[in-house]
């Protein structure tokens, strides 16, 4: 790899990966959620999953995030895992709930592979990249959504608030010039684009389970 292409890498991921980034963020779900043609209870049954989603991708972090050439990527101001469980504190039992919605299928298939990742780190990479960086772009303007379509309360909104950084564009600009160093070695560059397409493969998977999940609790209650 060129030093050229090497300090391009972040946008190369961004165009290998935009197809399949599209087809997740196009997902009838997510897109019926953010237009607020949902409920409550579908946007708390969304944060469930990423409580282990979330779970599983901050464990494998801490373990490697001393790693020289993981450590400036591996931030520990990014973590959602404490702000996830106090939204989940609001929201569960608002719907009637005390314990966590299980795991669905597609979100335990999301785990495990991210778990796998960590065994060769440039794939775990591709996962932090993926739902930290979409979460500090479009995800910043889903709370403010549900908010409105939904009358979620700013206490259980604490997923989409990152108090240790203050201007999210400059701080996604330095993430992805880290990505270019990252990615100017060959191998870590292949494994990050192979595993961000799956990435998002793996979440259209979610949003279509979190679809079906839905609809069988409609007809459950009718």
């Amino acid at each position: 790899m060129s030093a050229t292409d090497a300090t391009q890498f972040s946008a190369r991921l961004r165009s290998v990966t935009q197809e399949d980034h599209h087809a997740a963020e196009s997902s009838d779900f997510i897109t019926t959620l953010m237009g607020g043609e949902r409920s409550a209870r579908d946007y708390m049954l969304l944060i469930a999953q990423y409580h282990y989603i979330y779970g599983a991708l901050e464990e494998e972090v801490r373990v490697l995030a001393a790693d020289p050439e993981l450590r400036q990527i591996f931030d520990a101001a990014l973590e959602r895992s404490g702000q996830i469980a106090k939204d989940l504190d609001v929201l569960l039992p608002a719907h009637g709930l005390k314990e966590i919605p299980a795991a669905l299928p597609a979100t335990e298939a999301y785990v495990a592979a991210i778990r796998a990742s960590a065994a060769e780190p440039a794939r775990l990479v591709a996962h932090h990249y993926l739902r930290y960086l979409g979460d500090l772009s479009g995800g910043l303007a889903i709370g403010k959504l549900v908010s409105r379509h939904y009358s979620i309360p700013d206490e259980a909104l604490n997923m989409w608030k990152f108090e240790a950084i203050d201007k999210p564009k400059i701080y996604k600009d330095s993430y992805r010039d880290k990505l270019d160093v990252f990615g100017a070695n060959t191998s870590h560059a292949e494994a990050v684009l192979d595993e961000a397409k799956r990435g998002f493969q793996w979440n259209k998977s979610i949003f279509e389970d979190l679809l079906k999940a839905s609809a069988s609790e409609l007809s459950a209650a009718s």
